[in-house]
């Protein structure tokens, strides 16, 4: 089983053909809601790899709830350990999205639900594995603390967070912290890539990763780094190809793949999921991840 905890929102996109210099009024081509929120969708990625997977977030009690507790049953993915927060709304994102795929999105959290300090009870129990995101702060703390005593695999993106004491825990704590590029920089002060992984794996001898989109991934393993390229695709839609990564990562190293094979399948299949629009169900399944695969260039180390 595989667990992905932290927030889920309701994304309301806005399809445009361009961004536009300076604020004007736009024209949509079409509008969609779809379920969103990095452990939210990577549950889904793990799922329809084949892998048992189960979402714990925060819920309110309204109709955005409704609809995204709707796609987990579609699925047939528990969600039966989230807490729902009586009288807050659930979380949505407000996303203008381009004809080339690119997006720019607007967050809302009602600070109710960020207020409730609750957590779920967990299974730290062998063949479980973990997949956390920092934005529920409270629950990383204490999966990362847990899942590092207990031995067992968590995997944490690291993405537009603010350092802190609890963020610099989670990234010791947790087996195999992935930061995005952003995510890097704000963490280390470091302006190469190269140069961040060295730092962080000096300080702490063990896998470190950075995505880095159309660039592919960078990680550093037994004190090596290595670049996996990202394949050439058309790119429809680059909304939630880093959770997709993200779960599809999750899903390998909870099979004992090694990093390599786990981070190569994984680079594959956020590139795959970039190539088509429709969110969650853009998601490729296991046998179209690895026919698409076979285009990955090779893996090599940067000396």
């Amino acid at each position: 089983m595989i667990t992905c905890v932290g927030p889920i929102f309701l994304d309301r996109i806005a399809k445009i053909e361009r961004f536009p210099e300076k604020p004007i009024k736009l024209v949509a081509k079409g509008l969609e809601k779809r379920l969103g929120g990095p452990a939210a969708v990577a549950s889904f990625a793990v799922n329809i790899m084949g892998e048992e997977s189960e979402f714990v977030g925060r819920f309110g009690d309204d109709d955005a709830a409704d609809f995204l507790q709707s796609e987990f049953d579609k699925y047939n993915i528990s969600f039966n350990r989230s807490i729902t927060i009586e009288g807050a709304s659930t979380p949505q994102s407000h996303i203008f999205e381009d004809s080339n795929g690119e997006r720019m999105l607007a967050v809302f959290n009602e600070q109710k639900l960020l207020d409730d300090k609750r957590l779920p009870n967990f299974d730290f129990s062998s063949g479980q594995t973990y997949l956390i995101d920092t934005h529920w702060i409270d629950a990383a703390h204490y999966l990362a603390k847990n899942t590092y005593e207990q031995g067992i695999n968590c995997i944490v993106d690291l993405d537009n967070f603010s350092k802190n004491k609890a963020v610099e825990e989670v990234v010791n704590a947790s087996s195999h912290p992935v930061f995005s590029e952003n995510g890097l920089h704000q963490y280390t002060k470091e302006k190469s890539i190269i140069n961040s992984l060295k730092s962080l794996y000096q300080a702490n001898n063990k896998f470190y990763a950075v995505t880095l989109g159309s660039d592919g991934v960078y990680w550093i393993d037994q004190g090596d780094i290595y670049h996996c390229p990202a394949p050439k695709v058309e790119v429809r839609e680059t909304n939630g190809a880093g959770d997709v990564f993200h779960g599809v990562f999750a899903r390998f190293i909870h099979a004992d793949k090694s990093i390599q094979e786990s981070i190569e399948l994984a680079t594959a299949a956020a590139s795959l999921k970039c190539s088509r629009n429709g969110g969650i169900r853009a998601i490729p399944n296991y046998k179209e991840l690895i026919e698409f695969s076979k285009q990955l260039k090779p893996t090599r180390v940067i000396k």
